[in-house]
């Protein structure tokens, strides 16, 4: 029998619903296909379904089982394996409607079109609801303003491949392969044919690359890069404005976690952008220009390690929430440098290699920029956050400033007056004070700083951050660094008792302003009483949670543990 269409349906941990997408396609009305499912190294109970089919429908499943090697890898496996003039992709939680291939199939005989769409039906599992998305207003494609206008651009799902077309294409190792891939293959695919009807099932659910945040979701802004610099140049201006349309979405509505890495993006195409005559005629669009003009913190981390190792920890915490910054090590060998003090080579014999790190770290932050982190560092995916501002530090207590972790963009004059601080005849490089004493003094005299450990923004863009944000992680949503130098029981969090007194009292005025703005709201009315008890929480209450942390560590008189701080948090919940 000849082959017509080839299905291919990559498969990892989906046996909930890997039946249902195979038997989709078997239900398909055309009957010259074939179906590939490519096993990536399911650990669960998909290579058994796979095999089970197989013996099923000799005639039309046929698997192949690899080590696990990602979506884009198990696709390419597939195409490899093709026999069909044309290739389909399903995935494995997804589903198509009975008629799909075979009204794909008819549209691309009659056209004799290399590529063929449809409309996508988008189902939001959790909510219930659906919604189609039409890939084009007309039957009829004109390849430029499809590029520039239309919908589904990116999705290698909806679409029906003349296999040729797959001869010196192939998928890229990363997330968000379609995006790298796909848009750039329409550009350069000439006869493009379009059924405007819903043909295919997107299922969209929670835990998804669509709704999680990993350190490798960074892959997107790869994956963009790829798509404008591997597209037709004779479809370039469309190709920047689709990318500019969907960007912005993500900048602004879907990963804005990732905006930093987004707006470098731009940079690096900022002519195309700039000069875009698509974009001068949206103004929605357009407003991703503005981006162009926003200062941004260096993706690079600055670690300064002198004789001593940096800790498999930080390492395991930068490859996997930050897999494409770049690191800065320094070491004593750049105590070489012309620029360096003679006080911080002194430090260097006396052994203070604190202070050598602290400025060491300080001279590549004022040059190049950067976030610095101390070698017990244990920077979180949230870090990303703070390379919005142009310089940020953080509390360690109330009192105190931490160097844990403390950015700023290169040339950035707060980085140059800490700097020329140490050419001065002053205490701190006389007896090699730590920098943080010395950071403290300095927003305090020259800013106004007040040491309370609250959030302030100083002078505009000096930034100093709660100790819950770059000091301790009091699990709130909102840790971008922790210290990793002191050890907990699995579960729990390290947090200075004086830290977690703050975080008590900060909650309970928190508790407080939520009663009195609720009393505004609904006057003579009180308020519900929490479940299972009575009355509202109580400083008393609050005070006995935190009693709770310090018996928890009974051998320590500085160190306590913050998991019932959990406990404290619902209690204001209530």
């Amino acid at each position: 029998m000849e082959i017509k269409v080839s299905v291919i349906i990559p498969v990892y941990g989906v046996e909930n619903f890997l039946e249902r997408a195979v038997d989709s396609a078997l239900a398909q009305t055309l009957e010259e296909k074939e179906i590939i499912l490519v096993d990536d190294g399911s650990p669960d109970g998909c290579p058994a379904i796979c095999d089970r089919y197989a013996e099923e429908y000799p005639e039309t499943v046929r698997v192949v089982h690899q080590e696990n090697q990602g979506l884009g890898m198990a696709r390419n496996a597939g195409v490899s394996l093709a026999r069909g003039e044309y290739v389909a992709f399903l995935d494995s939680d997804d589903t198509v409607e009975p008629e799909m291939y075979q009204t794909l199939y008819e549209k691309a005989q009659q056209g004799d079109y290399d590529l063929v769409m449809c409309d996508v039906r988008i189902l939001y599992v959790e909510e219930n609801r659906e919604v189609v998305v039409s890939s084009y207003p007309r039957e009829e494609v004109d390849l430029g303003d499809y590029i520039a206008h239309g919908n589904n651009i990116t999705y290698s799902v909806n679409k029906l491949y003349r296999r040729s077309l797959w001869e010196g294409n192939h998928y890229e190792k990363m997330l968000f392969e379609d995006i790298a891939l796909i848009p750039a293959l329409v550009t350069r695919t000439h006869k493009i044919g379009y059924v405007p009807q819903a043909f295919y099932n997107y299922y969209r659910r929670g835990g998804t690359i669509s709704t999680s945040q990993t350190g490798q979701m960074v892959d997107i802004v790869r994956a963009f890069r790829t798509f404008l610099t591997t597209c037709d140049p004779n479809y370039k201006e469309e190709a920047v404005y689709s990318a500019a349309r969907q960007l912005l979405w993500n900048m602004t509505q879907s990963r804005t976690l990732f905006l930093p890495d987004f707006i470098g993006l731009l940079r690096e195409f900022e002519a195309d952008f700039r000069l875009n005559p698509y974009l001068k005629q949206d103004h929605e669009a357009a407003k991703i220009l503005d981006y162009l003009d926003r200062q941004v913190i260096p993706d690079r981390f600055i670690l300064a390690h002198c004789r001593r190792p940096l800790s498999q920890e930080l390492e395991e915490a930068l490859r996997e929430n930050f897999p494409d910054s770049q690191r800065v090590e320094l070491e004593e060998d750049l105590l070489s440098r012309e620029e360096v003090p003679e006080n911080v080579r002194r430090a260097a014999e006396l052994g203070h290699w604190q202070y050598v790190e602290e400025y060491l770290s300080l001279l590549e932050l004022w040059e190049r920029g950067g976030i610095v982190l101390a070698p017990e560092a244990r920077p979180q995916l949230f870090l990303k956050r703070r390379r919005l501002e142009t310089v940020f530090f953080g509390f360690e207590n109330t009192q105190e400033l931490t160097t844990l972790c403390f950015g700023a963009v290169p040339r950035h004059y707060v980085v140059q007056a800490l700097l020329q601080s140490y050419r001065e005849d002053r205490i701190y490089n006389r007896a090699f004070l730590p920098l943080a004493e010395r950071l403290r003094d300095f927003l305090i005299t020259r800013f106004g700083l007040k040491v309370t450990g609250k959030r302030q923004v100083l002078a505009g863009d000096v930034v100093v951050h709660l100790p819950s944000v770059l000091a301790y992680d009091l699990h709130d949503g909102e840790n971008c660094c922790k210290r990793g130098d002191l050890t907990a029981p699995e579960g729990f969090e390290v947090v200075s008792g004086q830290v977690l007194e703050f975080w008590s009292q900060r909650l309970m005025e928190n508790w407080n302003l939520y009663k009195a703005e609720r009393r505004k709201k609904n006057p003579g009315k009180k308020l519900a009483p929490p479940k299972g008890g009575t009355g509202a929480v109580t400083q008393t209450q609050l005070e006995e949670e935190r009693r709770k942390v310090a018996a928890l560590y009974e051998e320590s008189t500085s160190w306590k543990v913050t998991r019932p701080l959990r406990a404290i948090a619902r209690l204001w919940k209530k």
